[in-house]
């Protein structure tokens, strides 16, 4: 019985990459920067919020290489064409969460029965997340960002590279 019920609590959470790094100010500002570091800064953003037994991948556009199961790169297809097919493939659909602004990818995940999350609304859930690791009020890089010491966020930011 119980095996049931933590069966019917596990989630997947696949997310569109490029599209919520593209939706977050801080992370946007690193991705112009450097691509991989704002990709494993959301990879371990979005783990640390992760409940016990929830599956995550991020969906990226392109090609790429994490030491990282969550993480998938689309090679020459598209982000959506890979949640697109997620999606399709799998059976229990109201236990898939899908993150993405993009509209289509978005109905396709209400009309199959996911439960569908705009880039911005999932953030915006993971405030701890937001303040603490990614935003940053200054705009001069030499200054320290707000929330953490510039020595952890070169320590944070090494453990990435």
């Amino acid at each position: 019985m119980r095996r049931e019920k933590e069966k019917k609590e596990m989630r997947y959470i696949i997310i569109d990459g490029n599209n919520l790094i593209h939706k977050v100010a801080g992370l946007k500002k690193l991705f112009d920067g450097d691509k991989m570091a704002s990709g494993r800064t959301l990879l371990e953003s979005v783990k640390s919020r992760l409940s016990r037994g929830d599956k995550l991948k991020i969906v990226f556009d392109g090609f790429g290489n994490y030491a990282d199961s969550s993480v998938i790169f689309s090679g020459k297809k598209t982000a959506d064409e890979i949640i697109r097919q997620f999606i399709e493939e799998n059976y229990n659909k109201n236990q898939i969460t899908v993150v993405s602004s993009d509209m289509e990818v978005f109905r396709l995940a209400k009309a199959c029965g996911c439960d569908a999350k705009k880039s911005e609304e999932f953030w915006k859930e993971n405030t701890v997340i937001k303040k603490k690791i990614v935003k940053t009020t200054n705009t001069d890089e030499s200054e320290k960002p707000s929330g953490i010491s510039r020595k952890d966020f070169e320590e944070f930011k090494n453990l990435f590279k």
